[in-house]
């Protein structure tokens, strides 16, 4: 049952399992729009268990429920996402996703059991603003930022990007262009200067997507993909020099990333950028249709 408003703390608590991390939560979603998320549980006197529906632009949904704590419970949670899932007949979902402590293996099952399958491992990563400079190979790159060409151009070197590539393959195909770019558009604050497509030799080879956080004083890296043919001649490090600079006179010089931990030859760019290793979590979807 899709709960009221004035039970939205106890239900943010039993999801997070701490009062001051709800309404930090809490904080978080009035930002949002109206009808952006919703919380599910039941409507008895205590709430030992709860839903959380956060609706992203680009027809995902994000889904946070109370992790179960012993084998009996998981059926229990399982459930919980089942009727969370039924909720979304009537919106034009394609998916649904979450993220979860690698050690949180109840609540794994729980969702596994729901219908959702593990889409990867991901690395989390950081480059401090005191992080070293290397210097990038020499390559006769042109970088082209959002204000200066169309989505249709973006759309098509994105998708070109995505080809062999090691970052997430089993979600590719799964979500139309189109909503892909809207997601990555509304995460963090979009700035045109900061979607840059690099060419060489006139054609588009790579894409770089910088989205500002400032609440959290950092600049997130949301993307960086080059196509087959541009791939080990530079252009990566082209991008993360871009990257640097560009996070740098933003005033975020802390950059911020997540990377699939089997994308091997993107884990080894951003190590040669300095970036560390900051936690592992595990990703899970399920599509919807």
């Amino acid at each position: 049952m899709i709960l009221p408003k004035n039970r939205h703390l106890e239900a943010a608590t039993a999801i997070l399992g701490n009062k001051r991390h709800a309404k930090v939560l809490l904080q978080t979603l009035e930002t949002r729009t109206l009808g952006s998320y919703h919380f599910l549980g039941s409507q008895r006197n205590h709430i030992e268990s709860a839903a959380l529906l956060i609706h992203n632009v680009g027809n995902t949904t994000t889904f946070l429920v109370t992790e179960p704590k012993t084998e009996g419970e998981v059926e229990k949670i399982t459930k919980l996402i089942q009727a969370s899932i039924e909720t979304l007949k009537n919106r034009k979902i394609g998916l649904a996703q979450t993220v979860m402590e690698t050690q949180q293996q109840l609540l794994f099952k729980a969702y596994e059991n729901a219908g959702f399958h593990k889409l990867s491992i991901l690395t989390y990563m950081e480059r401090s603003k005191s992080a070293g400079v290397p210097l990038p190979p020499s390559t006769d790159v042109l970088f082209v930022s959002m204000e200066q060409t169309s989505d249709e151009v973006l759309q098509t070197t994105l998708e070109n990007t995505y080809i062999g590539s090691l970052d997430c393959p089993k979600i590719h195909g799964l979500r139309e262009i189109q909503d892909i770019v809207e997601g990555h558009r509304n995460q963090g604050l979009y700035d045109a200067q900061l979607w840059t497509i690099a060419q060489l030799e006139d054609e588009p080879v790579g894409v770089l997507l910088l989205s500002p956080l400032p609440e959290a004083t950092c600049m997130e890296l949301s993307y960086l993909g080059i196509i087959p043919s541009a791939r080990g001649k530079g252009i990566g490090d082209a991008l993360m020099s871009l990257a640097v600079k560009q996070s740098s006179e933003y005033g975020l010089p802390r950059i911020v990333l997540a990377v699939d931990c089997a994308n091997s030859p993107a884990t080894l760019l951003y190590k040669r950028w300095n970036f560390h290793t900051t936690r592992h979590r595990l990703s899970m979807i399920r599509q919807l249709c």
